[in-house]
Order: structure tokens, then C-alpha cells, then sequence
């Protein structure tokens, strides 16, 4: 399934008509309600891009934030499936203890065994099917195009936007520092918003000025911040273009579309 684009005449995932917003939810607001499709991108016409995300913890305004660390990729190849025929939108996996109710949702199924990836729709919470327990029922976008056997593995890789958190600084072994965007406003815990990934945005330098013209990336020091870039094998987020001095904020040409 494509990417759909936030626009006037035209539907997201839920079912709404929308003009350039998702139902009413415009880039300075956040919802304690799901209104959009998780991901889907939001195009102002000044070149500004957004993504619907959803936090996980609350953020603070003009951070970068990256994917929780929760939510990495879930492999496994130990699981049963139910064999599914060519065509079925719908699969089923036992052993699956404690998943819940849309877990899954927008996130990308991927059969290891075939080497196919489709996009998750939904999916049942674990429980007992057809007398097998701890079963989860998936239903996806698409079809599938080769039949899925009963001893095949499968990988599941997150929507890279249904839970965000502050970056956390760059340079450490443990970090999980993918930055996916930049919060235009403070964000609630469990709260749905729309997610700067491109254009010019408004963020915050760490304990060093930033400097115009010049490239920068995720602090080393200061979770979600931004530094010029001293490294290069740190990931470049954008283009200074305004200076910000130490802790203040400053305009960004982000680029992490």
C-alpha cells in the first residue's frame, strides 16, 4: 500500500476526508485519539513534511526524536504458523504470548523463509484459536503472493513512527539513536502528533552554539539536541540556517525524509 498523502478529497487509513489535516488535527495540536494513519505524510506547499506519529514518552519542543528501543525488530524462528494459501490477506501464528489487541498495526511482516515483506493492518491479541493457545491472527494490506508454510520464520519490523521518544545522545554502545523527526510542539506520553522530517524546522542546539551553513547531528551530550558535526560517521540530520547559540533553539533545513 502506498503512501497517502494528507490532502483535500482525499482518505487516510480511518476512513476520513480530509483536507490538510487529519481530521481536524493540524501540525501545532496533538490528540489523545488516533486520527490518522500511522506514518501517512503530511506535504505543506512551503516544502515542509510531517509523519503521523504517536509518543511513547512525553517530548519536549524542537527535539528529535527516534524510535523507542521497545519496539526493534522482533524475529523469530520458533513460532508455528497455520499454512496460508496465495491470496489470503490474513495468517495466523501460534505461540505468541501476551501480544495485544493492534500491536502490530502499521508495523512490516516479513517472511524469512521467502524473502516477502508485507504491511501489517491489524491484529488479534493472543488467545486461544481453534483450541491452540496463545494464537494472533494478522491481517494485512496486501495479499500474499507465495503461500505461507507452517515452517516458515518471520521477522517483524516496526513502523519506524508508532513510538517515538527523545533521541538519546549519539556515541554510546547502547544508544538507539535513528532520529525520525523533529517535534513542533511538547508532546504527551501516548499522545498522537505530526512529526517534522523535512524543511525548515525550529530546533534545539546543545551545550555548544550551532553554527550556520553548517551540517549537524545528533548531540553527543544532549538528548535530542542537535552539534555541528565532528564526526564523519555520525548521521547527518540536516543544515544549520540560523545560528542558535548554546541551549537555544535555531532554524534546521532538516532532511530525514
Amino acid at each position: 500500500m502506498a503512501d497517502q498523502h494528507v490532502g483535500g478529497g482525499q482518505q487516510n487509513a480511518l476512513g476520513n476526508r480530509l483536507l490538510p489535516r487529519a481530521k481536524g488535527q493540524g501540525i501545532m495540536e496533538e490528540s489523545s485519539t488516533q486520527k490518522a494513519q500511522m506514518g501517512v505524510k503530511l506535504e505543506i506547499p512551503d516544502g515542509r513534511v510531517f509523519r503521523y506519529a504517536k509518543a511513547s514518552a512525553a517530548i519536549s519542543t524542537g527535539l528529535v526524536a527516534s524510535t523507542d528501543d521497545v519496539y526493534k525488530v522482533d524475529a523469530d524462528t520458533n513460532d508455528t504458523f497455520v499454512a496460508a494459501a496465495a491470496g489470503a490477506t490474513e495468517f495466523k501464528i501460534s505461540a505468541r504470548s501476551g501480544d495485544a489487541l493492534d500491536e502490530y498495526a502499521g508495523a512490516y511482516f516479513g517472511n524469512i523463509t521467502n524473502g516477502e515483506q508485507y504491511r501489517i493492518k491489524s491484529n488479534t491479541a493472543s488467545a486461544t484459536v481453534g483450541g491452540t493457545a496463545n494464537t494472533v491472527i494478522f491481517t494485512l494490506y496486501d495479499p500474499i503472493k507465495t503461500a505461507i508454510a507452517a515452517t516458515d520464520d518471520y521477522l517483524i519490523t516496526p513502523n519506524p513512527y508508532a513510538s517515538v521518544i527523545t533521541a538519546t545522545v549519539s556515541g554510546g554502545t547502547t544508544d538507539y539513536d535513528r532520529a525520525v523527526g523533529v517535534t513542533p510542539i511538547g508532546i504527551t506520553s501516548g499522545y498522537y502528533f505530526w512529526l517534522q522530517t523535512k524543511g525548515t524546522a525550529f530546533v534545539q542546539a546543545d551545550a555548544a552554539a550551532i553554527t550556520k551553513g553548517t551540517p549537524v547531528t545528533l548531540s553527543d551530550s544532549t538528548a535530542g539536541a542537535l552539534q555541528d558535526q565532528d564526526a564523519l560517521a555520525e548521521n547527518v540530520i540536516g543544515t544549520c540556517v540560523t545560528a542558535a547559540a548554546a541551549g537555544k533553539h535555531g532554524g534546521v533545513m532538516l532532511n530525514l525524509e
